[in-house]
């Protein structure tokens, strides 16, 4: 197991970093790091995070060579749990999950008692696509680009993001040259913030370990050196949101007695599972699921989940104590929590996966890269 550093070594640290950068007062401490590369004063940041990239596979898949390898600057950690929307909601906010309430994948929203894939927008279990108002709506939250743009009124913020947002990349050669051309434009001082959802995609389909995931890991670090050599007084900071493990899965739909104790079906992720079970049967529950699987998850009430202070530092989100239930299960082995409903869409087990305490989920690279 691996918790959260929240010793000003985090994903919320460099966030941080950036905002004290920019003339900012911080939220949270910032990464000592970074702070000095910052302050030898490059006229563009780009900032970039690489879905999925953990610690164990940049060393598992690129040499000592790779121009990833060769600018790794320090390990740090993500934030709880390890998943792309706590964990990008807290690269773009500076904010822990207990302050900006994204807590996973999929949270219960019980004004509308659906679980909500709240990326796209609809009900997890039976696929069926929401209205407006998004329940996304429910989350907001202030980036810190506006809160840089505004100090810096001189400072051209540019967003470069895969084409599931209006002209954006389609494919990772061509994001690469996006930001070329943005800081070739014209000699204002930029703030790039990009994002790019391999090697997450790929792992999530073929796994941890596979050839598939070395090849995209190549292709990214080949278009990274590529663009290093086109960039001129810019500072290029690389990271990513959270790791993966190869994972196995266990069906609640195998356990009835489980099964019998759910008011709802599970919710946030299948490594940080949120219950919420019938008044009668959570001294059962507990018991049971811990004999179980006990070996592969913690399983913590509600008041020791939220006491354990694994979400982070900073003041409750309204929305998180709708999103937690009576207990949270959170994964500390290669196991993974799956649920169907019967009326529901069956969902396509992921090989590799996320959110748990497994150190190859938390552990994350700070790469830097500086052009002169």
């Amino acid at each position: 197991m691996l918790f959260p550093d929240f010793n000003n070594n985090n994903i919320v640290s460099l966030s941080n970093s950036l905002l004290k950068h920019y003339g900012i007062e911080p939220f949270h401490p910032t990464l000592g790091v970074l702070d000095k590369a910052l302050a030898r004063g490059k006229k563009n940041i780009i900032f970039m995070i690489l879905d999925g990239l953990g610690e164990n596979i940049l060393k598992t898949h690129l040499n000592e060579q790779s121009f990833l390898r060769q600018h790794h600057i320090d390990t740090i950690s993500s934030v709880f749990p390890p998943t792309t929307a706590a964990a990008t909601t807290s690269f773009h906010s500076g904010l822990y999950p207990i302050e900006h309430g994204w807590l996973g994948w999929m949270p219960y929203f019980k004004d509308i008692n659906r679980v909500v894939e709240i990326f796209l927008n609809r009900d997890y279990y039976t696929g069926e696509k929401l209205g407006q108002p998004k329940l996304a709506d429910l989350l907001p939250y202030k980036t810190i680009y506006k809160y840089i743009t505004k100090h810096n009124p001189a400072v051209k913020y540019h967003q470069v993001f895969p084409d599931f947002v209006p002209n954006g990349a389609k494919s990772f050669a061509e994001m690469c040259a996006q930001i070329s051309d943005i800081v070739a434009k014209d000699d204002s001082p930029k703030l790039i913030s990009a994002y790019w959802t391999d090697p997450d995609s790929t792992m999530h389909d073929y796994g941890v370990s596979s050839s598939e995931a070395r090849g995209v890991l190549s292709d990214i670090d080949k278009h990274l050196q590529k663009l290093s050599q086109n960039l001129e007084d810019t500072l290029l900071i690389i990271s990513a949101d959270h790791g993966q493990v190869d994972v196995e899965y266990i069906s609640l739909n195998d356990y009835p007695e489980l099964d019998d104790c759910l008011q709802l079906p599970p919710s946030l992720e299948g490594r940080c599972v949120s219950f919420f079970i019938r008044d009668d049967k959570k001294e059962f529950f507990s018991q049971r699921f811990q004999e179980l699987f006990g070996e592969y998850f913690i399983l913590l009430s509600k008041q020791n989940f939220l006491q354990s202070g694994l979400l982070g530092k900073g003041a409750n989100h309204a929305m998180v104590d709708d999103f937690i239930g009576d207990f949270v299960a959170i994964g500390i082995k290669n196991k993974c929590i799956s649920y169907q409903q019967l009326s529901g869409i069956k969902h396509t087990p992921l090989i590799g996966n996320h959110a748990g305490l497994t150190a190859e989920e938390m552990n994350v690279p700070l790469i830097l890269f500086e052009a002169d």
